[in-house]
C-alpha cells in the first residue's frame, strides 16, 4: 500500500516537472521563424534583475519582462543580420567586454562566472547578450564606414569649433535611449523611462541599467558618452543638461529615437588637447595686498588694477600704464608654459590674444592684471581623433534607422 502510494506521488512529481519544462519551452514569439522561448525571456529577466539591482515588485518584474522580450527580439534580428552579412567577433574581444563588466560591477577580476551562477543566471545567456553587443557594434561600424565620408573641411569645421569653444564649460554625460518605435508606444515607454529613472535615484547603478535598458549605441559602454560641448547636443537635450548640477538625473527628455535618460557626471572648463604646452610671453601689472586685508583694501587694489589696465593697448603700455596708476610692481614674467601657471592664472591667460590683458586676478598677497604678448600654440589637437568623434554621433544615428530597418522587414509573431 505505501509503496503504491509512493509510486503515485513520484508519478505525479515527475508530471508536474515536465508540465513546467514544456511551459518554459513554450514559444513567446518567432522573430523571422527563430523562436524565442519564455526560458529565453525568464534567463533575460534574471540577468536584468541580478546587474541592475533592481527592487523585487510586481510592476518592476512585469517591466522587465517585457524589456527582455524587447531586447530579445532585437538581438535575433541584429545576429540573423550578422550571420547574413558573414560578421563575428572573436573570443579575445567577448573576454575584454567581460572584463570591462566585471570593473563596471565590482566584480573580482575573473570571477564573473562565479558572480552568474551565485546570482541564478547561466553564464552563457550573459556571454550570449555581451556577443551580441559587440557584433552589432561591429555591424553599424562596416556600415558606416561602407556609406559615410568625413571630409577634411568637416575636421577643419571641428577643429575651429573646439578653439572658439577654449574657456567654456564641458559636461561628463552618460545615458539611456528608451526608444519609441510608433506611437502605441509613447506612454508605455515613458512610463519605462520614470521607472528607471526612480531606481537609478534608489541606488540602482546607472551604467547595469543602461547596458540591459539602453537601445542607444552607448548601452555596451554602460551608457558612456564621454566629455560633451555646448552645441554638440540635440537642443532638447542641452537645454536639460545646462540646468543640471554633477550627479544629477534627468527627467525622461523626448528626443527624435524615444526617451533619453542623461546621467551628469562631471562638469570642466574646456581646454585644446595639448593647449598646457602652449607657451606666453607674459607681462604683468601687480597691485600688493596689506596682510590680513579687508574687503574694502581689495576693491581698492581691484580699482587701480583696473585703472592700470583701461590704459594698456599693447605690451609695450604696461609699464606706462603701471606708473601712470602709481603702481610699483609691473614688468615681464618672461615666456612660460601655460601648463605650469596656477589654475587662476591660466584660466585668466588662456582665452586672451596677444597684447589684450586680463581682468584682474585676485590672490591673497595681491592683484594681478596679465598682458600677452606673444604666444607659441602647442600642436595638441588630433585630426584622427575629431574625425572618431564625427563618426561616434553618426553612429548612434546610424544604428537607430538600421535597427528600425530590421524589424520594418522581419516578420515578427508574438504569441
Amino acid at each position: 500500500m505505501f509503496r503504491l502510494i509512493a509510486l503515485i506521488l513520484i508519478i505525479a512529481g515527475l508530471g508536474g516537472a515536465v508540465a513546467q519544462a514544456q511551459d518554459l519551452q513554450r514559444i513567446v514569439a518567432l522573430v523571422n521563424d527563430e523562436v524565442i522561448s519564455l526560458r529565453d525571456i525568464n534567463e533575460r529577466a534574471r540577468i536584468i534583475m541580478a546587474t541592475t539591482r533592481l527592487s523585487d515588485t510586481p510592476e518592476i518584474r512585469r517591466a522587465v519582462r517585457d524589456q527582455a522580450l524587447r531586447s530579445l527580439v532585437d538581438e535575433r534580428l541584429q545576429m540573423q543580420e550578422a550571420k547574413r552579412r558573414g560578421l563575428t567577433v572573436n573570443q579575445q574581444e567577448v573576454d575584454s567586454a567581460i572584463a570591462m563588466v566585471e570593473r563596471q560591477m565590482n566584480i573580482p577580476a575573473g570571477r564573473f562566472e562565479e558572480f552568474a551562477e551565485r546570482s541564478g543566471i547561466d553564464p552563457s545567456a550573459i556571454i550570449n547578450q555581451i556577443r551580441t553587443e559587440l557584433t552589432w557594434s561591429r555591424m553599424v561600424r562596416a556600415r558606416l564606414n561602407a556609406t559615410t565620408t568625413i571630409t577634411e573641411q568637416e575636421i577643419d569645421e571641428a577643429i575651429a569649433k573646439l578653439k572658439s569653444n577654449a574657456g567654456q564649460t564641458e559636461d561628463l554625460i552618460s545615458e539611456i535611449l528608451v526608444p519609441v518605435d510608433n506611437p502605441d508606444q509613447e506612454e508605455p515607454q515613458r512610463q519605462t523611462a520614470l521607472r528607471i529613472i526612480e531606481q537609478i535615484r534608489n541606488g540602482a547603478p546607472f551604467q547595469a541599467l543602461a547596458r540591459q535598458f539602453s537601445r542607444g549605441t552607448t548601452a555596451a559602454n554602460g551608457g558612456e558618452v564621454g566629455w560633451v560641448q555646448r552645441g554638440t547636443l540635440p537642443d532638447e537635450v542641452e537645454n536639460v543638461v545646462a540646468k543640471m548640477n554633477k550627479g544629477d538625473v534627468s527627467e525622461p527628455i523626448r528626443t527624435v529615437g524615444g526617451y533619453q535618460i542623461i546621467l551628469l557626471r562631471d562638469r570642466q572648463r574646456i581646454a585644446l588637447p595639448g593647449a598646457e604646452d602652449s607657451k606666453v610671453t607674459l607681462k604683468q601689472v601687480l597691485v600688493p595686498l596689506p596682510q590680513n586685508a579687508s574687503n574694502a583694501d581689495v576693491q581698492a587694489a581691484v580699482a587701480k588694477a583696473q585703472q592700470a589696465r583701461n590704459a594698456i593697448r599693447s605690451c609695450e603700455d604696461v609699464e606706462a600704464a603701471a606708473e601712470q596708476a602709481q603702481l610699483q610692481g609691473a614688468g615681464s614674467l618672461g615666456t612660460l608654459r601655460l601648463g605650469d601657471m596656477p589654475e587662476a592664472f591660466r584660466r585668466a591667460v588662456e582665452p586672451l590674444n596677444v597684447n589684450e590683458s586680463s581682468q584682474p586676478v585676485a590672490t591673497q598677497r595681491a592683484i594681478h592684471v596679465f598682458t600677452l604678448c606673444a604666444k607659441e600654440e602647442a600642436s595638441g589637437i588630433n585630426r584622427n581623433q575629431v574625425r572618431q568623434n564625427i563618426m561616434v554621433r553618426r553612429a548612434e544615428l546610424l544604428a537607430q534607422r538600421y535597427i528600425r530597418e530590421l524589424r520594418r522587414d522581419a516578420t515578427i509573431e508574438f504569441r
